[in-house]
């Protein structure tokens, strides 16, 4: 199968190095069964996912408003254009699941967000789970997003690493101790597990065996159980209106 990926972003939004690591990693879950593309966003939409925290519910760079509506406009006309150019599914990259609900409305191929597919696999494994964002004011919309998907009762707490996502190639160390920190408060407050984690964290800067094997606690990949699902949803044939959120 064939899946394409999108970066949440236009073409020059990002860093040159800090797309180009990230239009390689979404290429290398490719398999000997399915090929997974990456494309930019078709045009500017005013989001910056790029330093700065989390702002206003997002991820960065003040999402929300006119620059979220047209952010998730674009994504559902790459959606589109995917299954006309013979894609199986669509994957938008990011914590935010840019246009997923619009998407759906307009193709029958599945389309996946990162969040929603972190979340149902914590809802598969039974365990209590937390989340680690970038910067603090992040918690009231994690929880809502948790219990949209189900799973508000598995999670236990939102931490914050409290380093801007642009500062993390130069600050790889003080990220690392950070996400520590963020495990050992999580698996104080009950979690099992860590059960998503911003992107510019894990995969981008850390793989989540990495991130397990420093904090001692289970690190699920957002874009691992992205692509997991992606598969899943188009090899048993299941009609897309079935998976929806809010649920």
């Amino acid at each position: 199968m064939k899946i394409l990926c999108m970066l949440p972003a236009a073409e020059g939004v990002y860093p040159k190095e800090a797309e180009e690591r990230r239009m390689t990693l979404m290429r290398s879950y490719s398999n000997a069964a399915t090929q997974v593309d990456a494309a930019y966003m078709p045009d500017v939409s005013g989001f910056v996912p790029w330093g700065g925290g989390e702002q206003r519910g997002g991820e960065a760079g003040g999402w929300g408003g006119d620059a979220s509506a047209r952010a998730a406009e674009f994504s559902a006309q790459l959606a589109a254009r995917a299954e006309q150019d013979g894609y199986d599914a669509f994957c938008p990259f990011g914590g935010l699941d840019i246009g997923v609900k619009e998407a759906r409305a307009r193709v029958k191929i599945p389309v996946v967000g990162q969040t929603e597919a972190c979340y149902l696999f914590c809802g598969l494994l039974g365990q209590k789970f937390a989340n680690v964002v970038y910067m603090p004011g992040a918690e009231a919309p994690r929880h809502r997003e948790a219990e949209a998907a189900g799973v508000g009762d598995q999670l236990v707490g939102v931490f914050a690493i409290g380093i801007p996502n642009s500062e993390y190639p130069q600050r790889r160390g003080d990220l690392l101790r950070e996400f520590v920190r963020c495990a050992n408060e999580a698996k104080a407050a009950g979690a099992a597990l860590i059960g998503r984690v911003a992107m510019s964290i894990c995969p981008t800067e850390y793989s989540a065996k990495e991130l397990t094997e420093a904090s001692g606690m289970p690190v699920l990949d957002a874009l691992a159980c992205q692509i997991a699902m992606a598969e899943w949803w188009h090899r048993t044939q299941l009609p897309t209106s079935l998976l929806r959120l809010p649920r």
